[in-house]
């Protein structure tokens, strides 16, 4: 049997469609044929659910997803805590959160969940040596041999584990050509701002740099789907033209207008809050000035087709 994917238009659509479209997908959903990418997306829908389920023999099983979720996000942000404030301890700095990690406290709707497999936090290339020390003191355990410095050049993260917890321990977030690594992971720590979780306070990536990250492919251990990330949060306060800007930036280093193009898939799809981008087609590849063949490959970007995502 087919597996039933996640109705898009449950996150995005105005009501009354917007509830027409969870009664469309819930009069074919066979919660046994759920596929894991839909079944880990379906608590971002938790604010409407409840409304949504009145009188639904499957209510319970569907609010069961929910909670387990919310209780397994809790966990994963109480170990974060925990390797924010070692990090910190051992002067590594700045630490930004990132990833499913940093996304479920910045959803646009307030009670939706986005689920956290694993942990994501970007520090200094620098830092990298003595946070993993400072990491395994506290019970950390690298997954792969310990990197050289030459490593740090063409690999992006390392990964550690805890109990059941995994940390992806970044330096970068996106591909970058060797020469100029260093340069291009400082611009994902510009203009950090904080967010508050139970008292604690953690830093993530500016509105722009986060948007741009949202918008490239997941990595194998996260199910959600990017469209799910970007439309998810909340545009009000993205400075579309820092948008650009940063975009241009990473032209020398992949090619942006494949990302920005979902961006603008998703507008004419959805008729989204989003201004018209594709001008800045011309200006991104002349800032490209770096040979095709020296820069790192990056995954072909597609957006999934509407057919798939309208409910």
């Amino acid at each position: 049997m087919d597996e039933i994917n996640f109705p898009i238009g449950t996150l995005i659509l105005p009501e009354p469609a917007r509830t027409e479209a969870w009664r469309c997908w819930r009069g074919e959903l066979d919660l046994d044929r759920l596929s894991y990418e839909c079944l880990q997306t379906l608590p971002a829908l938790a604010p409407r659910l409840t409304q949504w389920l009145e009188a639904d023999v499957y209510a319970e099983r569907i609010h069961g997803i929910v909670k387990m979720a919310w209780s397994r996000n809790q966990v994963r942000l109480h170990k974060a805590a925990e390797v924010h404030k070692t990090l910190l301890e051992e002067s590594v700095r700045p630490v930004a959160i990132t990833g499913p990690l940093a996304w479920c406290l910045l959803t646009r709707e307030e009670g939706s969940i986005r689920t956290i497999p694993d942990l994501t936090i970007l520090i200094p290339r620098q830092h990298v040596f003595k946070a993993v020390a400072a990491l395994a003191g506290n019970g950390w355990d690298l997954k792969s041999p310990r990197p050289d410095r030459d490593t740090l050049d063409w690999s992006s993260n390392l990964g550690l584990t805890k109990d059941d917890a995994t940390l992806h321990l970044h330096w970068r977030l996106v591909p970058a050509s060797a020469r100029n690594a260093t340069k291009f992971e400082r611009v994902f720590m510009e203009r950090l701002r904080p967010v508050e979780w139970n008292g604690h306070e953690f830093q993530v990536l500016s509105r722009e740099a986060e948007l741009l990250h949202r918008l490239t492919d997941r990595s194998p251990w996260d199910p959600v789907p990017w469209q799910v990330d970007v439309l998810m949060m909340s545009f009000a306060d993205v400075n579309w033209s820092r948008l650009t800007k940063l975009a241009a930036r990473f032209a020398a280093f992949f090619q942006p207008m494949d990302v920005l193009g979902r961006l603008m898939d998703l507008r004419r799809d959805w008729d989204l809050t989003i201004p018209e981008l594709a001008s800045l087609a011309g200006r991104l590849r002349a800032n490209s000035t770096e040979p095709a063949d020296e820069r790192p490959v990056f995954a072909k970007l597609r957006t999934w087709g509407r057919s798939v995502w309208r409910a």
